[in-house]
């Protein structure tokens, strides 16, 4: 009945809990992903931004150039003698071939002649012809250089944009305009690409919000973006701005152009993929939960193995020095148990064994000290190989358990035959916390030591060996 109770009760508990976590999780989820939607729509940004800001930002410098040339503003001051114009038609092919542009052009403001790599191809005529008006804007501005997207009548029709740099000779007088063109086919193919794969749309904008650059061509200098923040100019921050319930746009001004890139976007296909992660986030879940706990599972595993190697003399399987002083270290923080009991040993005979047959004799010395003492002190506590030929074990052993394991302890000592040893001696020193109830881990430390020296004493006195050999 009780049993029965407490499932009643337990299953709705599962289930509001449950249900919470996924909610919250949910909610989680949706504020990450608009938080990722910032950033990705940052990244896109600034890609996009390099594509634009490469294609025009050489040919700026490069106008620019042609602008400050002395060259070209003495050939134009003298642009009626005989050779002038073929010198500024072979001035602008190399222009055009050598720096990779789609096209180069000079108009003289004394003439109104237009020079391309063709020569003169015309004369421009502000008043009669709405084409070449942007001369007379452009010169009206004030500004040194700016950027004009046009139509190129030259090139068919191709989407191209001219960068119109002012000429000036030594006395500030204008002698006209020049500049290069910039035939964007390859960015206009980068940016439809981005525009398909990424559901985005972009454009170039001036300060006034009307576009200068878009892939529908009927928006350019037409549609004017109201309502759009935009950066300070001069600004390198990406301005991320939600324009509606699922538009978004972000801008970043260009400071080579004077415009503003923008790249807007409609979130409402990222709701819908909002759904479908959602099941496949709980099919996952389950797989990689199995998954992760398997890992962990192995992790855990392996740490405990890598923990337990640290630990570990690698000669003869015993715990070494270092576990033996973290073990020190946690019992001198507290009092002895009652059956506690410590032993400190010391193998005899071991620098004779390596002197005279060699360190594989008294590898094996080691070795077979630390299995004895392994075999027979081992399942009552720890034993360690705490130097080169001392061990010690910690343990927690009853008196009479103790005074029978150091008998057949002796006797296995006393039977012990190696293949290079046909002896081997151990000299032990024991102290046990019912002995001395006052006594702390060091004290019995102490106590032990001093037992071993003695017995370590006797040893040699018995044996008749010269201790000062062994």
């Amino acid at each position: 009945m009780n049993q029965k109770r407490v499932t009643t009760w337990a299953l709705p508990i599962v289930i509001v809990s449950f249900l919470t976590s996924t909610c919250v999780s949910l909610w989680s989820l949706h504020t990450m992903s608009l938080r990722n939607q910032e950033e990705l729509s940052k990244i896109l940004t600034a890609q996009i931004y390099d594509v634009i800001a490469s294609e025009l930002s050489d040919a700026i410098t490069v106008s620019r150039t042609m602008a400050s040339d002395v060259f070209v503003a003495d050939t134009l001051k003298h642009e009626a003698e005989e050779g002038s114009a073929a010198t500024l038609k072979n001035y602008l092919s190399g222009i055009q071939s050598n720096l990779n542009h789609e096209a180069a052009f000079i108009v003289s403001d004394a003439s109104g002649k237009y020079y391309t790599v063709d020569g003169v191809t015309k004369v421009i005529d502000p008043q009669t012809n709405s084409y070449d008006r942007w001369y007379t804007a452009f010169l009206e501005s004030g500004e040194e250089y700016d950027l004009d997207v046009d139509n190129d009548e030259l090139a068919q029709g191709e989407w191209t944009v001219f960068v119109n740099c002012r000429m000036k000779d030594d006395q500030g007088s204008l002698l006209g305009v020049c500049g290069v063109g910039v035939r964007m086919a390859l960015a206009k193919q980068k940016l439809e690409q981005l525009e398909k794969t990424y559901h985005v749309s972009i454009c170039l904008i001036d300060e006034k919000r009307l576009v200068q650059i878009d892939l529908d061509e009927n928006n350019i200098e037409k549609l004017y973006l109201e309502g759009l923040s935009l950066p300070s100019p001069g600004s390198q921050e990406y301005l991320y701005q939600r324009l509606g319930k699922d538009q978004i746009a972000v801008t970043k001004y260009i400071d080579s152009l004077d415009w503003y890139l923008v790249v807007e976007s409609d979130g409402s296909q990222e709701r819908g993929q909002f759904v479908n992660v959602i099941f496949l986030n709980v099919a996952v879940f389950l797989v990689l939960g199995g998954l992760l706990a398997l890992a962990m599972h192995t992790i855990a595993k392996r740490t405990r193995t890598l923990a337990d190697a640290s630990l570990k003399d690698s000669s003869t399987g015993l715990l070494n020095r270092r576990a033996f002083e973290e073990e020190k270290e946690r019992r001198s923080r507290k009092a002895p148990e009652a059956d506690f009991v410590y032993m400190i040993a010391d193998l005899n005979g071991l620098k004779t064994a390596n002197d005279t047959m060699g360190h594989e004799a008294g590898d094996e010395l080691i070795k077979g000290a630390a299995d004895l003492l392994k075999l027979y002190f081992g399942p009552y506590g720890r034993v360690y190989r705490i130097g080169g030929d001392e061990f010690a074990a910690i343990m927690r052993i009853s008196e009479a358990q103790l005074e029978e394991v150091q008998e057949n302890f002796d006797m296995a000592m006393q039977t012990w035959e190696g293949t290079l040893n046909k002896e081997l001696s151990i000299s032990c020193g024991y102290a046990s916390a019912k002995e001395y109830p006052s006594e702390s881990f060091a004290g019995l430390s102490h106590i032990a030591d001093e037992r071993m020296y003695a017995a370590k004493e006797h040893y040699y006195l018995t044996s008749g060996k010269d201790r000062r050999r062994q």
